[in-house]
């Protein structure tokens, strides 16, 4: 683990501590955590290299498995059934993004939603 990853996990503890309604503000933190960082001297910075060597043999220490066991897959092998809106989706995403080719991910999931919403209960069934 480099020095500053070291730092870093220990910085977050205490400033968290200090304040704890800081920990939903990841990053306000981490500026705050670079603040101080850059302000330390080659000497400060200098321990935590040592303590970042420490914690990267415990951790792979720690890390290893005794007893692994095997991934389980699914036994029969085959994938569920797409949803209406799924099949619904993969025929309309092409024309939204022609019609608007800057779109983001989000604004045609948005987009695609409102158009399913207004599908009558007929217009659906044909999509199942």
């Amino acid at each position: 683990m480099n020095p500053y990853m070291a730092f870093s996990m220990e910085e977050r503890k205490r400033i968290v501590a200090a304040d704890p309604s800081l920990k939903s503000d990841i990053g306000g933190v981490a500026k705050m955590i670079g603040k101080t960082w850059k302000g330390m001297s080659d000497a400060e910075k200098a321990n935590y290299a040592k303590k970042g060597a420490s914690m990267k043999t415990k951790k792979r220490k720690s890390s290893k498995k005794t007893n692994a066991e095997p991934k389980k897959t699914r036994k029969s092998g085959k994938k569920r059934a797409l949803s209406g809106f799924m099949k619904f989706s993969m025929k309309m995403r092409p024309s939204i993004m022609k019609k608007n080719p800057n779109i983001a991910f989000g604004a045609v999931g948005k987009e695609l939603g409102k158009m399913w919403g207004a599908l009558s209960d007929k217009e659906k069934k044909s999509y199942a």
